[in-house]
């Protein structure tokens, strides 16, 4: 049960580094003039499932770590990180499907939509080093 979490994440960070390949090349275009073909339908289908995975990964986490250790604080710093996520995971999200609800030219809600989406996979990239640190520690050990 443990390792579901840790796999879960792996999978929708990697997911969520493509998908921000993929809205780089749209920021590129609209904010520095640059010629590239946005993959829009692919960003939008893989993005909810980042989020998705994401969300789910950062449940079961905290299920499976209460359930083996009895608080999901045990896992200090990273607890905390994963906290740190949530909100810009659900910011992202939500401004995700505003955009692509109602399609129109915006440039203040994709800015927004990016940073928050950055913010998560910056922050994810440091759970895994978090994520790591716990594993060899508390559950290799």
């Amino acid at each position: 049960m443990l390792w579901i979490h840790p796999l879960l994440q792996l999978a929708a960070t990697g997911l969520a580094i493509y998908v921000l390949s993929l809205g780089w090349v749209r920021f590129q275009v609209n904010h520095f003039g640059k010629r590239g073909k946005f993959m829009w339908a692919d960003h939008v289908r893989l993005g909810k499932y980042a989020h998705i995975l994401w969300m789910a990964g950062l449940v079961l986490g905290q299920f499976a770590v209460t359930q083996h250790w009895g608080n999901s604080g045990v896992t200090g710093n990273h607890y905390w990180i994963g906290q740190l996520m949530m909100p810009c995971i659900a910011a992202g999200y939500i401004t995700g499907v505003i955009m692509d609800r109602d399609k129109k030219k915006r440039r203040f809600m994709p800015l927004v939509h990016g940073t928050f989406n950055t913010i998560a996979v910056v922050l994810a990239l440091v759970q895994v080093v978090t994520g790591s640190i716990f594993i060899r520690d508390f559950m290799l050990s």
